[in-house]
């Protein structure tokens, strides 16, 4: 009785077996196959690593290479070379992205472009290696990562000019601020002085004089009266863009430290204030064009 029922088991995993083996497809069955890989792995593997130094040693590999050591000495240094070049376009995609990062809001709306040369007249202007065909067009901002640089003046086929915020008759409206370290946080506080017109001035400064002395906490005399939190000061504050005519992502942007504040000579009580970018903008090598419009969220 008990050969018979040891004989149908043999008979029904055997048929199972048929069944599995022809008629169930491969991708069903694979997934009831045990996996027990790891069981076989310490005689698998010192036995895999015999062979394999024996093989080495009885039949070793043989190169098809038949080229000469000079040859292969000139490829290497020519690999060397070209890995060379790509690790410098790189760094250079590298810095090109940190100097954009610096834009902030505008960072997405800029393209990098190469200074070619400044202007060979009076002008204070830039030439840059940007064309129309790349997306320039007239009177788009430049911006560079001290601030705002200008206006496109003028753009071709061929290249572009940059009209720079200190030529003379480039006006723009801003409003002063001063740095302050609030808990430890860096930040730069209006003044309570209302928004007002600078003009470049040809020298590589703007100038703001169409606003009274003593709105900014000076006399006639061009004394400093008022409160030191309600006084202009020299050389630590600063104009910033704050004009309805630009781009609202521009708003904020740095123009420049207040260098100077005098009385007009032609008007006693109005003060004569001036203006220094950051950086020399005619020495600048790389600026940001605009060529992108920001839109209503923006």
């Amino acid at each position: 009785m008990s050969y018979l029922r040891a004989k149908h088991v043999f008979y029904l995993l055997m048929g199972s077996s048929a069944v599995v083996a022809f008629l169930v497809p491969e991708r069903y069955a694979a997934r009831f196959q045990p996996q027990v890989q790891w069981a076989f792995a310490p005689v698998a593997k010192p036995v895999s690593a015999i062979a394999s130094a024996v093989s080495n040693r009885v039949s070793p590999p043989v190169s098809d290479d038949r080229r000469s050591g000079a040859d292969v000495k000139v490829e290497n240094q020519q690999l060397r070379s070209q890995v060379a070049l790509l690790r410098t376009q790189l760094d250079e995609m590298v810095r090109r992205e940190a100097e954009l990062s610096k834009l902030g809001p505008a960072k997405d709306l800029c393209r990098l472009f190469e200074v070619v040369g400044g202007d060979s007249g009076s002008r204070e202007s830039l030439a840059i290696a940007g064309s129309s065909l790349q997306g320039i067009k007239d009177e788009q901002y430049v911006l560079y990562p001290g601030g705002l640089v200008g206006q496109v003046l003028r753009a071709g086929p061929a290249g572009a000019q940059v009209r720079l915020v200190t030529d003379p008759g480039f006006r723009v409206r801003v409003r002063f601020v001063r740095f302050s370290n609030n808990h430890g946080k860096p930040t730069f506080e209006p003044l309570g002085t209302p928004a007002v017109l600078a003009e470049g001035m040809g020298d590589g400064t703007m100038a703001v004089r169409g606003m009274s002395l003593s709105a900014i906490g000076y006399n006639a005399d061009g004394k400093a009266t008022g409160a030191a939190g309600e006084t202009l000061r020299e050389g630590s504050d600063y104009a910033v863009l704050f004009d309805g005519d630009c781009p609202r992502p521009l708003q904020g942007e740095m123009i420049g430290r207040v260098v100077t504040i005098a009385a007009r000579t032609d008007a006693r009580l109005f003060a004569d204030i001036r203006i220094r970018p950051s950086e020399s903008l005619t020495k600048l090598r790389e600026v940001m064009v605009m060529t992108r419009e920001a839109s209503a969220e923006e």
